[in-house]
């Protein structure tokens, strides 16, 4: 069960790590982008209850050597705390480009959601019985 869970979530952070590589021009720096994905979480976690880390760099394994990316996490308890926060992302400009029924799971709802402009990710997880998990990543950018 826990493997089905894990995979889900290794799966996605390829397909994000996959597209992240490919990214264009234009894109903001990672700061920027950073605050950006901050900024937007704020937003989107107004009305929740989830409670968000602090925004970090990290290596995850995703990005190509010498690239790391900006993460956060919200997480709450209460299963209810996802209430209309795939629809607040949506409103935000954020398309749906995973669901559940692409990383069907047993005890989990799996949907990521992305950016077009910024490319920006989050992937919302609602866990039955055990809550919410929100997190938050920017596409791969050059170590400096």
């Amino acid at each position: 069960m826990r493997t089905r869970r894990y995979a889900a979530s290794v799966a996605l952070a390829c397909a994000a790590a996959i597209s992240a590589c490919t990214a264009g021009r234009g894109l903001p720096t990672l700061d920027e982008a950073t605050s950006r994905l901050a900024a937007d979480a704020d937003l989107l976690l107004r009305s929740s209850s989830l409670r968000r880390s602090a925004p970090q760099h990290i290596d995850d394994g995703s990005c190509l050597p010498g690239e790391v990316r900006g993460s956060l996490r919200a997480e709450s308890e209460r299963v209810d705390a996802s209430s209309g926060l795939r629809e607040k992302l949506q409103a935000m400009g954020y398309a749906e480009i995973a669901d559940d029924l692409d990383l069907r799971d047993g005890h989990q709802d799996v949907t990521v959601l992305r950016d077009p402009r910024t490319l920006l990710t989050f992937e919302l997880t609602v866990a039955r019985g055990t809550g919410v998990r929100l997190v938050g990543m920017t596409t791969c950018y050059a170590a400096s």
